[in-house]
């Protein structure tokens, strides 16, 4: 079994693991409060990420709505980012329509929102991803990465829409790609890459990992990205 502390999933069926959470009566991220949040740290880094299981219930909620309040909107072109993942669980929500209204809530706070076509759906009300870009990007939001699977990856700006191809492997276990596509985009934002080599970065760790059988120990180097995409490329173990 592979997973967080609070879930397991199995090995079978690469395509769709059957996720099984272990989340009651309360999982320790959501009893998240102010006393344990480094409030300097959450001002002052570079990237800030958070995610949207984290405004499933309170204490979490707000106080993920306080760091986003402390921190402030980055200027942009400041080299300062507030990243929401919008990691749709529908096991955590009452319904779409409480995760919709929390979703608005934070998302005027954030620059870059990353998701699939399913979140962007609950967030923003529609699943097609040109138009749910163009609502979050109406919300404020700087930079949107909407990913479409094998069809790979929209993003866009104010300035247009780029579609990003996937990178074809053979899928071995997909749990953990979604945590190296974000780790590549954190990498490619902290070296002040353009966006749409922030996400071929992101595609190929994705990649990688959905390649291999482990998650963290999935997790492919910088240096191998960097060949694997200069190659145009990628090559499962």
């Amino acid at each position: 079994m592979d997973g967080d502390v609070d879930g397991a999933v199995s090995r079978g069926a690469p395509e769709e693991p059957p996720l099984l959470f272990y989340r009651q009566p309360i999982a320790p991220d959501l009893t998240l409060d102010g006393t344990d949040v480094p409030w300097d740290l959450v001002r002052e880094v570079p990237v800030l990420w958070v995610t949207g299981s984290g405004l499933s219930v309170d204490p979490s909620r707000q106080t993920h709505l306080d760091m986003l309040a402390v921190r402030g909107r980055p200027e942009r072109g400041s080299g300062r980012f507030t990243v929401l993942d919008l990691d749709w669980r529908p096991t955590f929500w009452a319904s779409p329509r409480t995760a919709r209204r929390e979703y608005g809530r934070i998302l005027a706070g954030v620059t870059v929102a990353v998701g699939n076509r399913s979140e962007v759906e609950v967030a923003v009300g529609t699943a097609d991803p040109e138009e749910g870009a163009r609502r979050l990007l109406d919300l404020g939001v700087e930079l949107v990465v909407v990913k479409k699977g094998g069809e790979g990856v929209l993003l866009s700006t104010r300035q247009g829409m780029i579609a990003v191809p996937p990178r074809r492997v053979p899928v071995v276990c997909g749990l953990g790609a979604g945590d190296a596509f974000g780790a590549a985009l954190v990498h490619g934002l902290l070296s002040g890459w353009d966006p749409v080599r922030c996400v071929e970065y992101g595609n190929a760790a994705g990649a990688v990992v959905a390649s291999r059988l482990a998650c963290s120990e999935a997790m492919p180097t910088i240096e191998e990205l960097r060949a694997m995409v200069d190659a145009g490329q990628v090559t499962a173990p």
